[in-house]
């Protein structure tokens, strides 16, 4: 996440009128399966960039979609949004979140 964006901004002043650090050092990470049902998305399979990004299946779920998962901090700031289609694992999506939230430690 870019060091200058808006939501880096706004937890930095969050964080700074709460007396805490600039940065993080604690976050919990969750995701969560979102069905895509827009019918317009739906039926531009061949240009993903027309239909809102990809999708995929989750099976365990049973869920056509998106998903994502956040990294929020103690005080339920968010930190860290990842995106992907349905039928990636946790644990694959987990890792790239950590990794950003190290990459923000730096």
């Amino acid at each position: 996440m870019d060091p200058k964006s808006p939501l880096v901004a706004l937890r930095t002043l969050a964080r700074a009128e709460a007396g805490r650090e600039a940065k993080p050092s604690a976050a919990i990470i969750d995701s969560q399966s979102v069905k895509t049902t827009d019918p317009k998305l739906q039926r531009s399979r061949s240009c993903p960039s027309l239909s809102g990004g990809p999708r995929g299946y989750d099976a365990g779920k049973k869920i056509k979609g998106r998903k994502r998962q956040l990294a929020v901090g103690v005080e339920d700031s968010l930190i860290v949004i990842g995106l992907h289609p349905a039928e990636v694992q946790d644990r694959d999506s987990a890792q790239e979140v950590i990794l950003e939230l190290r990459r923000l430690r730096q």
